[in-house]
């Protein structure tokens, strides 16, 4: 059994590093990666525990899965132990990670940017957790993420984080808030910087600006080595072609390896000490000397080959590269004397660094430097070839070097960078002292270069190889080892030996090395040269010895070093035979150098002089102990030379800085011995004092500045002179005495010139500090020594010296410079006075001072003064600070009202406030006091009369911030006071009050920008407190005995902006943001809130002052999404209901007057009600409340409603109707967004009847023109002009002055009622006329001539009015409009916004937009929905659901009945078709259904029935909306005989209205007429009346149906009011018919003969009121109508057609329809039969029709099962029983549509005869196969899909119906979207070309093929539709969901074309006059 422990606590927290899945065995713990386990036992491989986010599942999870992790427990969860900014950059990628991905998926530009930094972030944030970075590394990378964190916080508009040098965030609760500013302002700057700077930038510490240092690292050398080498790297100096630096010595071994072990894989070099100068020379090199060691010539063996050598590898494999290694004696001499070893010239190398020096960044990695040999060159030649050398890069040879310049001291670059400078790494001085000498910087270096030398031969015949050797000696001459250098990274050697130069006699070798002797030894040694010739021989090389001597000493007689610069040595031969070795120094006695020979030929004993032989030596000295001035060594041993004591004092300021600051102290000591011991001091002192200031002068320069802390050293340690303070403050009160007395002037009163006196005072003043300090450390030595026993008589000497000070500034002689100078130094003197003199009257003094100075002189240095007074030890002292602190405020309010050094005066207030914030400057509440009662006042004037775009407002703001942050309770209460005696206090209150509200409003600049988040919530914290406080305040002195109002109301107001501002608002941040605001200031809104509410409930009796007022901002403070404080704030709404609720309706009388007299009151809250509405539209509109305050809202007003007795009702009621407006606004808020425009508008009008029902009119107007605005958005004209009617109601016909509340922002000149009512009338008649709504217009026209001809007799507005009317009346019957299409739409489902869920509405379509259209636009607003496929009401489970459904279909508008009074009227139809789809608000659709309850026949009509539906709207269409819901529906069916009655009567319509129009036009086409005459009197297919004879006129159905009597005997009366109106219809077809119709009349009078005579018999004679006379009707017009068969509405197949809807709607109104019919409708009215008169339908005729050429064939052989077209249906149910009609209404329409289409054709009044269409129209389609042909014409009859063939002019009117009840198209519309075949197959190129058909139908007068068509021609039929008076023969297109696209072009008339006489294209006829509209 596994055992299970407890786990060690450093092991129970880990982060899953692997998935583990195994769901399938039990108790697994499935991990994710990155998963936080805890972990609470373990077994051998096995952990169990928990997740951290899913703390209640547990179970077990192997060992290996998991990595352990030390962790920290923070509010009780676990968290991994990172360090600060780890933590920091966890956080942060998180933040960015979900900003990142929405910024991915809005395409947002700055993706890429956040990307890279994420990816940057993730990179250091691995780095940081690896734990193997260097100290110098970590913290450059920490640096780099704290920069990528700030740049991309700014890039995505994120808080800035205030942060150290280090990069630690600081702790913003720690500083205080000038500071916290100023930090804020330094992270600005660091962020542009971070965003500026390149890769390189400089994230580290300031540098020192005055040394820059280059480390150099060698990599490779390429050449050919055969000895060992050493290669002397230094800097050069181009211009003055001489070394700048040591040399660096790397020793090269011919092996290939390095000599020297601490060399291996290290070759690298700080140059050090080099100053801006040096790197800014014009040419500065790096040059390499390559020396060889080994013997006079190379020994080139067959072993010899190129060798290499990589230093950073120590080995490269690549053999054949030309590299080598670099070799070096260890020692430099040559190694033992048994080998033959010299150093030999073996080449140089170098680089131009000047370029690489100014841009580093462009030359990073290896740097070749080109290589020559020297060959029989001197080294320094070769150098200056290489340098000249143009082809310098064509050099093959090279060295690889990495350079990189470094800045800094060195003791800051080994802390900055130890990775790249450890301790072993050899350091290269500057041959020279750097730009600033630092004072532990201790050389005595003497460089020594050995220049050249001449020798001439003496027993040789050649010239001679001379080495020098070169070594230092001492007095006796013996050898000092290990003082010489040959370069950095070689050990110390005791002699050097030169370059050996073959047979050269004048040698130039420029070799330079450092001597470094100890100080002590350097006065005894000199340097000893011996020359020798080096024989080529090994043998007689053995034998040579050194043949001359040359020697100089380091120090002179005089006590100073060797001089700088050149030095030509004597050569000595030496005489081995006669040289006495035992005695070493002997040579000291003779000349060194050839200037001491002075022509002499000196020797002793073994030595003689060579007079033609010299050596050249230079010395270049670099010491700080070592001086080579005569001056300075006579003044430090002034005592042995007081003679010359004058001379050295007046010396000493020519003496270079150099070497004064080498010897300050020494210099020192003896100055003040002189002061202190001199005999005469009228002469010596003031010599001393000025030597003194010298002294100090030279050491305050920039190059030595760093000596001043020696100077300071030596006057706390080594200075110590008690005497010379009494003599120092004589010399200096004398000075100022001499100064300030008056000097000589000329006559006019002008100084001559500025006296000695006053430029020796200024010098003195300057450095007065320092005197100062050398005065006090004397004078506490004294002290010491003397028990201080005469303190007083010092302190009076100072106290008199104090007031020579104030006397020198109170001086009227021109003394600026020095009082200048007194204010630089006086905060100094006055920290080291404290020490000896007494610290308050030294405050005293210091304020003597600063007073005593004139208002406007040195305003500028005495404010420098005071903010360095601020930051001194004198300062700090609770005593001083209360003497001193109160006059600094008081200069600081005089400049800061004379708007004069403001930024010296905010940098004084910022130190101020920073060091009473300190814990350890004692007490600072007086301090505090002092600034508030001084400053406060002044601070918040500058902050508010400041412009928010100049900088210093900020500081002012945060200045005054800190003030109140200091500020407690009590310092309140003293201010207050302090005001209040001034009567200053409400001035006050209403400033701060101000100031505040501006700091936290929206509407002004902010002052801090929003990303300063610590500042702003700072800001507010201290507001906050500064608010409770002055809420106490303003209870105490404006609550009572006297209120004022606006205090109070500024107060609510203030608080409450304070309150909403958005930096509060923590719902808003992020979590991240939110956590840390809540953890570092907490939720401040809450005490805020409590505030505010604690101060309006001490109102009291004042409340009703405030009702209105503070409604507003109040709600506003509600609203905050904080739950606690909307239950603190929401109570004081019912507070303010019930103060106006009992308030004084009197408005004299108070609100306590309605406590005696309850009679007063008011009894009602209106004002209150009025605002709460107000104000809440515009807050909810804003985006304040939700869903939680308005249910919050209720229940809280409801207990509290409740609860009291009076308000009960009236409170309820106010309650549900304000809630009912957040509902709604919140609705309205939600969608006004929405790209719907149906949406926004219905939230929009929901609100309108809203402020309607409530009587808001400003409110209501407010909506009105808001809803217009969206109608004009849409061009919704006509419903933008009933919106601005519902305006126009409110105003009336009079001159009254109109009301804020009804004024119109369209019209703001307007004044009165009348003005703008009648603006608003022609603004609406505007719109109206856009709309087309011109009987609208002449509406609103006739309102406003009745005002012009009856109140105001404007005759001239009046003429202008009846002008446009006229107009108005003018287009209606000239221009052509469109009658817009209703469609039933049904929203189901709570997916939809609340206001269309399960609501039913009525939609005004567009112009010309179709149900498929209406469609496709409703969809993409409701991208989500689904429209649904059948009419029937869905179920619960759509109604209820989350989806959304859609259902459409389209329905007719019922007239209204005021308008019968048309009726029967001959009235034209451009009247009529008006007020048939407008005005509307009674709809209608029907569904056909069968009636199979009885079994009958499908073609029986008797079964027909019809299922209506009327729905009404809750306003008329078209109103100020283009929709409206239905309130009531009401659905019936129509019976089979009601229908044939409805047919019966709009036929009879049809064929009245055709005899009128053709009656009132004479130039109307025939052939509409003759279309509609021969489908009634011959119905070829579906049998006419004859079919309603059948079904209802027995005495069967009689009997069966006694309640039809009335319907039947209607039918019959029908039938037979037909016959006459037939007759006047075919006596006019007569009289009209041209010859080519004459045996179509005959045919027609033959049909109607028998059928005359079948209706009289049966039902009797009728007579008709119309007449054939032409003169019998009168005609209103001359232009022609056509009938409503014509129309849009009617464009239907057949009259009685009932499969897809009633035709009991607008058959008496005649609407053309624009010229814009699809092809479809045209071919629909183009079909004939070919098949003679009186052929009657068979089989055998469908075959012979099949047949012929002409035939057209369906594409759809779906279609061929179907009796009815439903090309355009969407939707389908199981067919249900059909039943047979006998509707005759389609076939005439049809060949009315071709009757209209021909008679648009023709341009004259006589009509050509009609060609027939012959020709087949698509030649090229493919044939239909057999079996389709049989299918097809076996299906049957249908005028919609017709495959039988159609009895000539028989009657058609029986009909096969579909039994499609539930299509949405399924309507009372008779449009061709209800029956729609399929269209033609799209013209193509090889089709036959129809543009060359005629319009001149020419007649057959064979027989009647043109009508006759009309039914065999099955295959051809489209879709009618109706046409107007001119059909356009323009191209017309349609789009069918169904079938393909299709296309004709100058469609004419079908004829019989003449293939012989091929014709021209006919162009398209020119369109009428009144018709604008051409599609």
């Amino acid at each position: 059994m596994t055992a299970w422990s407890d786990c060690n606590a450093k092991q129970s927290f880990g982060i899953a590093k692997c998935n583990f899945d195994q769901d399938t065995k039990p108790h697994r713990l499935n991990l994710d990666v990155g998963d936080t386990v805890i972990i609470l036992k373990e077994t051998t491989h096995w952990y169990y525990g928990y997740l951290q986010k899913a703390k209640e599942t547990r179970g077990i999870f192997p060992k290996s899965y998991v990595h352990l992790c030390e962790y920290n427990i923070v509010n009780g969860e676990y968290c991994i132990q990172r360090t600060d900014i780890v933590e920091e950059i966890t956080k942060v990628l998180l933040e960015w990670g979900g900003i990142a991905k929405s910024y991915f998926l809005s395409t947002n530009p700055n993706f890429q940017k956040i990307r890279r930094k994420i990816n940057e972030l993730n990179n250091n944030r691995s780095a940081l957790i690896s734990g193997n970075l260097p100290l110098d590394e970590m913290r450059k990378v920490k640096l780099q993420a704290t920069a990528q964190i700030d740049t991309g916080n700014k890039l995505l508009g994120l808080d800035m984080v205030v942060r150290d040098e280090s990069g630690d965030i600081l702790d913003t609760n720690a500083i205080c808030t000038t500071e916290l500013y100023e930090n804020h302002v330094n992270a600005v700057q660091r962020i542009e910087k971070a965003n500026r700077l390149s890769s390189d930038r400089d994230l580290g510490r300031g540098h020192n600006k005055y040394s820059h240092n280059i480390l150099l690292h060698v990599n490779a050398f390429v050449c050919k080595f055969m000895e060992d080498s050493d290669l002397l790297f230094t800097l050069f100096d181009g211009d003055t072609h001489k070394p700048i630096s040591e040399n660096y010595v790397v020793k090269w071994s011919r092996t290939g390896i390095a000599r020297d072990i601490d060399q291996f894989d290290n070759n690298r070099v700080l140059f050090t000490d080099l100053s801006r100068n040096d790197l800014s020379i014009s040419k500065m090199y790096l040059v390499c000397y390559a020396i060889r060691i080994g013997s006079m010539e190379v020994k080139d063996s067959m072993e010899s080959k190129r060798t290499s050598m990589s230093i950073a590898n120590s080995v490269l494999t690549a053999a054949s590269r030309k590299h080598s290694q670099l070799s070096v004696n260890s020692n430099g001499s040559g190694g033992s004397t048994s080998e033959y070893l010299m150093r030999r010239p073996f080449g140089v190398a170098c680089k131009d660094l000047t370029p690489i020096i100014s841009k580093p960044e462009d030359f990073r990695g290896n740097l070749d430097l080109p290589f020559i040999m020297c060959e029989k060159d001197t080294l320094d030649g070769t150098l200056r070839k290489l340098i000249a050398n143009k082809d310098i890069d064509k050099i093959e040879s090279k060295m690889a070097v990495t350079f990189e310049v470094l800045r800094g001291d060195i003791k800051q670059i080994k802390e900055d960078f130890p990775r790249l400078v450890h301790t072993n790494v050899p350091v290269a001085r500057k041959m020279g002292f750097p730009e600033v000498i630092l004072p532990g910087d201790v050389r005595n270096d003497l460089y020594l270069t050995i220049c050249s030398g001449e020798f001439a031969r003496i027993a040789k015949t050649s010239e001679k190889n001379v080495e020098v050797t070169v070594c230092v000696s001492n007095e006796q001459g013996q050898l000092v080892p290990g003082v010489m250098s040959i370069g950095a990274g070689h050990a110390p050697i005791d002699e050097y030996k030169s370059v050996v130069y073959y047979h050269d006699d004048k040698p130039k070798w420029q070799e330079t090395f450092k001597i470094h002797v100890p100080i002590e030894e350097f006065k005894q040694c000199h340097l000893r040269f011996t020359l020798k010739h080096r024989s080529s021989n090994e043998q007689k090389d053995r034998s040579e010895k050194p043949f001359g001597l040359a020697y100089v000493r380091l120090m002179q007689a005089n006590g100073t070093t060797i001089p700088q610069g050149q030095h030509i040595l004597a050569v000595y031969k030496i005489d081995h035979k006669k040289y006495d070795k035992t005695v070493a120094n002997s040579y000291m006695d003779l000349p060194a150098t050839t200037a001491e020979l002075q022509g002499t030929k000196p020797s002793i004993t073994g030595l003689s002089l060579l007079p033609k032989d010299q050596l050249t030596i230079c010395v270049n000295l670099c010491s700080t102990k070592l001086t080579q001035s005569v001056s300075l060594l006579g003044l430090l041993h002034w005592s042995a030379h007081k003679e010359t004591l004058e001379q050295s004092l007046n010396a000493l300021s020519l003496v270079p800085g150099e070497e004064v600051v080498k010897f300050l102290q020494d210099i020192l000591d003896a100055l003040f011995n002189i002061l202190v011991e001199n005999d005469q001091p009228e002469k010596y002192d003031q010599l001393v004092f000025m030597s003194i200031i010298h002294l100090i002068e030279t050491v305050s320069d920039l190059k030595y500045q760093h000596f001043l802390t020696v100077l300071d050293v030596y006057i706390n340690e080594s200075f110590s002179a008690t005497l010379a303070y009494t003599k120092l403050m004589d010399v200096l009160m004398r000075n100022i005495r001499d100064a300030i007395t008056p000097s000589e002037k000329s006559a006019d009163g002008i100084e001559l010139e500025e006296s000695a006196a006053v430029r020796r005072l200024y010098k003195t003043t300057r450095y007065l500090h320092y005197v100062m300090k050398f005065v006090i450390r004397s004078r506490v030595l004294y002290a010491a020594m003397n028990c201080n026993t005469d303190y007083v008589d010092f302190a009076t000497r100072l106290q008199e010296l104090l007031k020579m000070f104030i006397d020198m500034i109170g001086c009227p002689s021109n003394l600026l410079k020095s009082e200048g100078a007194l204010l630089k130094n006086l905060h100094i003197i006055a920290t080291d006075l404290m020490e000896v003199f007494d610290q308050v009257h030294l405050s005293i003094s210091i304020v003597e001072i600063l007073e005593k100075f004139p208002k406007r002189r040195l305003t500028q240095s005495k404010m420098g003064c005071i903010k360095d007074f601020v930051e001194t030890k004198l300062f700090s002292s609770p005593k001083c600070r209360a003497i001193l602190l109160p006059v600094f405020c008081k200069h600081i309010k005089d400049h800061l009202e004379s708007n004069d050094e403001i930024a010296e005066c905010i940098n004084i207030m910022n130190n101020i406030l920073r060091l009473l914030y300190r814990s350890d400057v004692g007490p600072t509440h007086n301090d505090v006091r002092d600034i508030m009662i001084i400053l406060l006042r002044q601070v918040m004037k500058a902050a508010h009369a400041l412009d928010r775009d100049t900088g210093v407002v900020g500081q002012f703001i945060a200045i005054m911030l800190g003030i109140l942050q200091r500020m407690d309770a009590q310092h309140y209460k003293y201010f207050v006071n302090d005001l209040h005696q001034q009567g200053e206090l409400k001035d006050f209150i209403i400033e701060i009050l101000l100031v505040f509200e501006e700091l936290v409003s929206p509407h002004q600049k902010a002052v801090f920008p929003r990303d300063w988040m610590d500042m702003i919530m700072h800001q507010n914290t201290v507001i906050l407190g500064a608010l409770q406080q002055l809420s106490m305040v303003i209870t105490d002195y404006f609550l009572c005995p006297v209120f004022d109002k606006q205090i109070w109301s500024n107060f609510f107001q203030c608080s409450i902006a304070f309150l909403v501002q958005s930096p509060l608002q923590l719902n808003d941040f992020n979590d991240n943001k939110r956590q840390i605001v809540f953890a570092r200031y907490r939720d401040i809104r809450k005490d805020t809130a409590k505030e505010i509410r604690k101060m309006w409930f001490q109102l009291g009796k004042h409340k009703p002052k405030f009702v209105p007022q503070l409604v507003e901002p109040i709600l506003e403070m509600s609203m905050i999404p904080e739950t606690e404080l909307r239950r603190e704030t929401i109570p004081i709404f019912f507070d303010m209901m019930q103060c106006e609720y009992y308030s004084s309706r009197l408005e004299l009388e108070s609100y306590g007057d309605t406590k005696h007299n309850n009679a007063h009151h008011k009894g009602n809250f209106s004002e209150f009600k009025t605002a709460m509405i107000e104000k809440l539209d515009i807050l909810i509109g804003a985006g304040k409340g939700d869903a939680e305050y308005k249910e919050l809202f209720q229940k809280i007003m409801l207990e509290y409603c409740a609860a009291h007795n009076t308000l009960n009702v009236d409170g309820t009621s106010f309650v549900a109707m304000v809630t009912k407006l957040m509902d709604k606004l919140l609705e309205y808020r939600c969608i006004i967004q929405d790209e719907s425009k149906e949406n926004r508008m219905a939230c929009t009008f929901s609100l309108l009847q809203f402020y309607s029902e409530v009587d808001l009119k400003e409110m209501y107007i407010r909506y009105v023109y808001k809803l217009c605005a969206l109608h004009m958005e849409f061009e919704n004209y006509t419903e933008a002009a009933f919106t601005l009617k519902l305006h126009t109601e409110l105003l009336r016909w009079n001159d009254t002055e109109l009301s804020p509340q009804l004024r119109s922002y369209r019209h703001s000149n307007c004044r009165t009622h009348r003005e703008l009512k009648e603006a608003l009338y022609f603004e609406i008649m505007d719109n109206f006329d856009k709309g087309m709504q011109w009987e609208c217009a002449i509406d609103m026209c006739k309102v406003l001539a009745q005002q012009y001809e009856e109140e105001i007799y404007d005759y001239i507005k009046l003429a202008e009015l009846l002008k446009r009317m006229a107009q108005f009346y003018e287009k209606i019957l000239k221009e052509m409009r469109h009658t817009s299409e209703y469609f039933r739409v049904c929203f189901y489902g709570r997916g939809f916004p609340r206001m269309l869920q399960n609501r039913v509405y009525i939609f005004r379509g567009k112009e010309y937009e179709r149900h498929s259209d209406f469609c496709s636009r409703l969809l993409v607003q409701h991208p989500q929905a689904e429209l649904m496929q059948t009419l029937e009401p869905p179920g619960e489970d759509i109604t209820h659901g989350d989806g959304q459904y859609i259902q459409v279909n389209k329905v007719e508008p019922i007239m209204d009945a005021a308008f019968a009074k048309f009726n029967d009227k001959i009235i034209s139809n451009e009247i009529v078709k008006y007020f048939t789809s407008n005005n509307v608000q009674k709809f209608q659709f029907s569904r056909p259904f069968r009636d199979s309850t009885n079994g009958g026949s499908m073609d029986d009509v008797r079964h027909l029935w019809l299922e209506r539906t009327e729905l009404i709207t809750q306003f008329p269409l078209p109103g100020i909306l283009r929709w409206f819901p239905v309130v009531d529906t009401h659905t019936f069916k129509i019976s089979p005989l009601e229908r044939a009655v409805e047919i019966m009567k709009d036929t009879n319509k049809d064929i009245r209205q055709l005899v009128i129009v053709h009656q009132s036009d004479e130039s109307l086409h025939i052939n509409p007429l003759s279309m509609k005459l021969n489908g009634i009197v011959d119905p070829a297919v579906m049998g006419g009346f004859a079919k309603y004879e059948e079904a209802f006129l027995t005495d069967e159905y009689l009997e069966q149906h006694p309640d039809d009597k009335d319907l039947i005997e209607e039918l019959k009366e029908l039938i037979a009011m037909q016959i006459p109106l037939l007759s006047i219809a075919i006596r006019l077809h007569r009289q009209k018919a041209p010859d080519s119709l004459r045996a179509l009349q005959d045919h027609l009078e033959c049909c109607f003969s028998d059928m005359q005579q079948h209706v009289e018999s049966r039902y009797g004679r009728k007579s008709c009121d119309l007449k054939i006379e032409r003169d019998s009707v009168i005609m209103r017009r001359t232009n022609s109508f056509l009938p409503a068969l014509f129309d849009s509405s009617n464009n239907r197949l057949s009259e009685t057609s009932m499969g897809s809807s009633d035709s009991g709607l607008s058959k008496s109104t005649f609407l053309p329809r624009p010229p814009t019919n699809s092809i479809k409708s045209t071919l629909a009215s183009l079909s004939f039969n070919t098949r003679p008169l009186g052929h009657s339908p068979s089989t055998k005729g469908n075959k012979h029709k099949d047949k012929t050429p002409a035939k057209r064939r369906s594409m759809k052989k779906d279609r061929d099962t179907l009796s009815l077209p439903v090309a355009n249906c969407q939707w389908y149910t199981p067919p249900l029983t059909t039943i047979t009609s006998t509707p005759e209404k389609e076939i005439n329409t049809s060949i009315n549509s071709l009757a209209s289409a021909s008679n648009s054709s023709l341009s004259g009044p006589k009509t050509p005869d009609p060609r027939v269409l012959t020709e087949e129209l698509t030649p090229k389609r493919p044939l239909r196969s057999e079996k389709d042909k049989e299918r097809r014409l076996s299906r049957p009859a249908s005028i919609a899909t017709p495959t039988a063939t159609i009895k000539a002019f028989a009657d058609t009117r029986s009909l096969s119906e579909s039994s499609n009840r539930n299509s949405v198209e399924t309507t009372d519309s008779t449009s061709e979207e209800d029956i729609r075949p399929p269209p033609l197959p799209a013209k193509t190129r090889d089709s036959t070309d129809f543009s060359s058909l005629t319009h001149s139908l020419d007649w057959n007068p064979n027989g009647y093929a043109m009508l006759n068509v009309l039914s065999s021609n099955a295959t051809t039929t489209t879709t009618t539709s109706s046409s107007s008076t001119t059909i356009m023969t323009k191209t017309s297109s349609i789009t069918n969901s169904t079938y393909e696209y299709l296309e004709a072009t100058n469609f004419s008339l079908p004829g019989i074309l003449d293939s012989s006489k091929p014709r021209p294209p006919t162009p398209p006829p020119k369109p009428m006059r009144h018709s604008k509209h051409i599609p």
